[in-house]
C-alpha cells in the first residue's frame, strides 16, 4: 500500500511509493490550496523532461487524484499548444482534467483591474474639534486640522495649514503613503499601521514638513 499526507488548506499532498520503484528521483509539487489542487511545474530543465517525471509519479499513485480538477502553476514558462495538449493527455490517463493555468497570475491581474484609481478630495475649511473626515484617495485639507479632528486616507495627506489633530494616511496598508502639512504637531499621525506622535516642545511655524515611514517607524523632515 502506497500512503498519503494531505494538510489543509495550503498543505502538500505527500506520496509514497508503491512496489514498483519510481524512475526518477525529482518529484513535482501537489498542493492543496484554497483554489484547489495546484501541480507546480518548475521553469528550469526542458517541459518533456517534467512530462515524465509526472508521468511516472501518478503512475505510482495511481487513482490517487482520480476524477478531479487541477490548477497548473507554470510560474514564467510559456507553453505551446502541443505542449498543452501533452500535459493534458498524460493528466487525462489518471482520470484528472485541468481547471486553468498559472491561478496566481491571473489573481494578481484580477486584482489590479478591480483597483480604482486614486482620486483626490479637497476640503476647503478647517476640521474642527469632533469632525471627522473620510476619503478613499488622497486628501487634500486647505486649513488647519484642530485637536479633536480627524482625517483618514488611503492615500496620502495634504494639509494647507497646521495640523494639530490626527491624521491617518494609507489607512488600507499603503506604506508608501505620505502625510505633509505647513506645520506638524499633532495629536498622532498614523501611516498604515505604524503610529506616531509628534515630539514635546516642539515649536509650530517652522516650515513645511513630511512624514512618511522609513524602517519601522513614521520620519518627519522638512519640505
Amino acid at each position: 500500500m502506497w500512503n498519503k499526507k494531505l494538510k489543509s488548506p495550503e498543505g502538500v499532498f505527500k506520496m509514497g511509493s508503491l512496489a514498483t520503484k519510481p524512475l526518477y528521483s525529482e518529484r513535482l509539487v501537489f498542493k492543496g490550496l484554497k483554489q484547489g489542487l495546484t501541480l507546480f511545474i518548475p521553469e528550469k530543465k526542458p517541459f518533456s523532461h517534467w512530462l515524465l517525471v509526472l508521468n511516472d509519479q501518478l503512475k505510482q499513485a495511481r487513482g490517487f487524484f482520480k476524477g478531479g480538477t487541477i490548477f497548473v502553476e507554470l510560474g514564467e514558462r510559456k507553453l505551446s499548444s502541443n505542449e498543452r495538449e501533452e500535459l493534458s493527455k498524460v493528466l487525462a490517463n489518471y482520470g484528472m482534467t485541468i481547471k486553468s493555468f498559472n491561478p496566481f497570475e491571473k489573481r494578481r491581474f484580477s486584482s489590479w483591474r478591480k483597483e480604482k484609481p486614486s482620486q483626490v478630495m479637497l476640503v476647503k475649511g478647517t476640521v474642527r474639534n469632533g469632525q471627522r473626515v473620510e476619503h478613499d484617495g488622497d486628501l487634500v485639507i486647505k486649513g488647519d486640522i484642530n485637536p479633536g479632528g480627524e482625517v483618514v486616507a488611503s492615500g496620502d495627506i495634504i494639509v494647507l495649514g497646521v495640523l494639530r489633530g490626527m491624521a491617518h494616511a494609507g489607512a488600507r496598508g499603503n506604506l508608501q503613503a505620505e502625510i505633509i502639512a505647513f506645520t506638524l504637531s499633532p495629536v498622532q499621525l498614523r501611516i498604515a499601521h505604524i503610529f506616531s506622535r509628534a515630539p514635546e516642545g516642539k515649536k509650530e511655524g517652522e516650515g513645511p514638513e513630511i512624514a512618511r515611514i522609513k524602517g519601522e517607524k513614521i520620519v518627519v523632515e522638512k519640505l
